[in-house]
């Protein structure tokens, strides 16, 4: 474990307490509706974000799923009740393809949730929990409390500080330069988390807003486990101490703030309602899995999906996909033809699942089979780039060996 220095000690000591002040200087959005940001350089901080934004959904690192999108949106303004109206704010969330289980806000209240998370998740009261947590990151405007803090110690140490470096953004009329890409800010808030009052605050207020918003806060336990780090005895002391709070003690916390609120007993939706809301999060993450390898998680993944959702082709072709990257010599081929066979039920005109159900059986020297699966992809997509080979294959059939 790393040692910590009595100068990098009370470099820790002070950011804990500029975060404190700036905690106490500046209200929060709901009780000065529209008058937020105050400040020019709080508005640069906002514009760096929405930049970001804009820049994330041109090059593709966000989920285009208007209808998951929509849900998502509708679940943070019930979360929010009558402060939407309240601040005139348009609710905004993005759904980032990156595997990793983590949630964050921009400035100007945008929530950002990646596809790890909402496959990790379970039932949309632990998603509420989520949401809630951030939302009250943007109430108390703790993005810029924390910005502002980190750049206090920047002022201390050495180094441009976030604010320095959004400002000559600003004067140079660019928010992607040498000196600060819009994705800066919100990796570094990502990855070092906010101080551990600010992610306290916010666990606590979060559990009030799923209370009022008709959830069982009880959910918020799950919801916040999925957060843990893996392999956390590799964290050293000074990771700790900058970054979020340790899970158990976030848990024994909430576990102290549900007992205190005493709750009554509150809606927790069925599994089914999360898959057929935010299913689609689950088959990026599986892809994206599979691109990794991680065969199981995306195994677990679309297992999950398909129990609910039976009328998507992709689901089951993917299923399929999956097993035969992990198998491709087999030697069991049921459940891999299986998956192939679903996909089909599920669309009759899915021509890829009839190519790979063709080359499975082609595999195990069923060529009748074969051949009927490959004629049919060919008859469905006689343009396709392998089309030629399929052909040849056809052309080139062995004669099944009689059993």
């Amino acid at each position: 474990m790393k040692k910590i220095t009595l100068h990098g000690f009370a470099l820790l000591l002070t950011a804990s307490l500029c975060t404190t002040t700036f905690a106490a200087k500046y209200k929060p959005i709901n009780e000065i509706p529209h008058s937020v940001p105050e400040t020019e350089e709080e508005q640069q901080i906002w514009d760096i974000g929405r930049a970001h934004q804009k820049e994330v959904r041109e090059t593709g690192e966000v989920v285009n799923d208007p209808d998951m999108e929509q849900h998502l949106e509708a679940l943070a303004s019930q979360l929010m009740g009558e402060m939407v109206s309240t601040i005139g704010l348009e609710v905004n969330v993005l759904v980032f393809k990156d595997p990793t289980v983590n949630a964050w806000v921009y400035p100007d209240g945008t929530i950002a949730v990646q596809t790890g998370l909402l496959a990790e998740l379970k039932n949309e009261a632990q998603l509420a929990a989520i949401l809630g947590h951030e939302i009250s990151h943007f109430l108390n405007r703790h993005a810029y409390i924390q910005i502002k803090s980190k750049q206090k110690q920047s002022a201390i140490g050495k180094g441009l500080g976030l604010l320095a470096t959004a400002a000559v953004a600003a004067k140079t009329g660019s928010l992607n330069t040498g000196l600060m890409d819009t994705g800066q800010i919100w990796a570094d808030l990502v990855t070092s988390g906010y101080s551990r009052k600010l992610e306290t605050k916010a666990d606590e207020q979060g559990l009030q807003l799923m209370i009022t918003a008709g959830f069982d806060p009880n959910q918020a336990l799950p919801a916040f486990e999925a957060l843990r780090i893996k392999d956390d005895n590799e964290t050293n002391l000074s990771q700790i101490w900058s970054s979020h709070p340790d899970i158990d003690s976030r848990l024994k916390n909430i576990k102290k703030q549900i007992k205190k609120l005493k709750s009554p007993p509150l809606f927790t939706p069925a599994e089914h309602t999360y898959i057929e809301k935010y299913g689609t999060a689950l088959l990026v993450d599986a892809q994206l899995d599979m691109q990794q390898r991680r065969y199981q998680q995306a195994d677990n993944s679309l297992k999950r999906y398909t129990s609910i959702i039976k009328t998507e082709p992709l689901a089951f072709f993917m299923l399929g996909e999956n097993i035969r990257k992990q198998h491709p010599e087999g030697p069991d081929f049921a459940a891999r033809l299986d998956a192939y066979q679903q996909a089909i039920n599920a669309d009759s005109n899915y021509a890829k699942a009839y190519k790979e159900l063709g080359m499975a059986y082609r595999q195990q020297q069923l060529y009748e089979r074969a051949s009927a699966a490959l004629e049919q992809y060919l008859s469905l997509a006689p343009e396709a780039v392998d089309a030629p080979i399929i052909r040849w294959y056809l052309n080139n059939t062995p004669q099944e060996t009689a059993l």
